[in-house]
């Protein structure tokens, strides 16, 4: 696992201290991510934020401290969209929480339930979650590919890894077989557009509508601007 360098330990007042409030042992929790975790556009500690906002939001009926640890951890082993181990990063990451959460407080169990809901999230991995935090943390992180962060974040993603921005002659891959490793906008027919209907939770299906509404909003005006029909149409 590729470690970044450790940060300062004083850390300014921000949106993460209510979450850290909510149990002693998430400070530790989120200095061990901050020393593993290798982040990059869309999976920074920022993503991580709004992941455990909306875990929380998902399961209400789990333990708090569970699903922001799960939420904060998630990532831990973040593999870039092109790397040959991308699919088996969840895994690898689910082994890492598990080894580690025991040393910074959590029983075996909890530790297991964790992990669980780190192996299952993965989009790449394919998995349903068969517990209610591993659906919780599921929806949370699709969520945030969805809306106006989820355009934000593939382009960030599509820079990074020096995609092209569409195809010219065919910018909704009609005549063509969808390619996001060339194409960012490609992304939108291989996965985006697709999440809608996977989600597990009341919160996170009413929310996902919303986002992919205006991810297709989006589209809609790209299209005028490229002066061509918008997707499906």
């Amino acid at each position: 696992m590729t470690s970044r360098p450790a940060r300062s330990a004083a850390r300014p007042p921000g949106p993460l201290e209510p979450l850290l409030a909510l149990d002693a042992r998430l400070e530790g929790v989120w200095a061990w991510v901050q020393a593993q975790m290798r982040p990059d556009a869309a999976h920074d500690d920022a993503h991580l934020l709004r992941v455990a906002r909306w875990t929380l939001r998902c399961a209400p009926e789990v333990a708090p401290v569970l699903a922001v640890a799960a939420a904060l951890t998630h990532d831990v082993v973040n593999l870039p969209k092109n790397h040959p181990q991308r699919a088996q990063a969840s895994e690898l990451g689910a082994q890492a929480v598990k080894e580690a959460l025991p040393a910074l407080g959590f029983t075996p169990a909890d530790a297991h339930e964790v992990a669980l809901a780190v192996r299952d999230h993965s989009y790449s991995r394919g998995a349903v979650p068969q517990t209610p935090l591993g659906a919780a943390l599921q929806d949370a992180d699709r969520l945030d590919a969805l809306g106006a962060l989820g355009v934000l974040r593939v382009a960030g993603v599509g820079g990074q890894l020096g995609r092209a921005l569409l195809d010219p002659l065919d910018p909704w891959a009609q005549t063509r077989e969808p390619d996001d490793l060339a194409f960012t906008v490609d992304h939108f027919f291989t996965k985006l557009l697709r999440l809608e209907g996977a989600f597990h939770t009341p919160a996170g299906q009413s929310e996902a509508r919303r986002r992919t509404r205006t991810m297709r909003a989006f589209l809609a005006e790209l299209a005028a601007e490229l002066e061509v029909d918008p997707p499906g149409e």
